[in-house]
């Protein structure tokens, strides 16, 4: 079997729990953008995402669901001196200061 193919198996309480929070993260970030009409400008909508993030804890939310879903991934080291999702993830684009904007349309693969 392809290792593209494989199946991997994760509790259901985990992945529950993962896309409750994607969920909330999702549609509350909707919901802020739809509001944003009614806004009195640029500052009240970043305040508005600002105060999200934080108070909803969406960094801890989206840490936690990287952990449970990366768990199920070898750490064990290639002759690259890499592990799986380390060589899954090497062509990534990370926010930096001096690139604040993503080289790609930002769609998955």
């Amino acid at each position: 079997m392809n290792k593209d193919e494989e199946s991997i198996t994760y509790r259901r309480s985990d992945i529950i729990s993962i896309l409750r929070d994607l969920n909330e993260i999702v549609v509350s970030l909707d919901r802020i953008g739809s509001e944003f009409e009614g806004l009195s400008g640029d500052d009240e909508y970043n305040r508005l995402v600002e105060e999200f993030l934080t108070e909803w804890k969406v960094f801890k939310k989206l840490s936690r669901a990287r952990t449970l879903l990366q768990d199920a991934f070898s750490y064990d080291l290639g002759p690259d001196d890499m592990c799986e999702l380390e060589r899954e993830f090497q062509d990534l684009e990370y926010w930096s200061r001096n690139s604040t904007r993503p080289r790609n349309d930002g769609s998955s693969t």
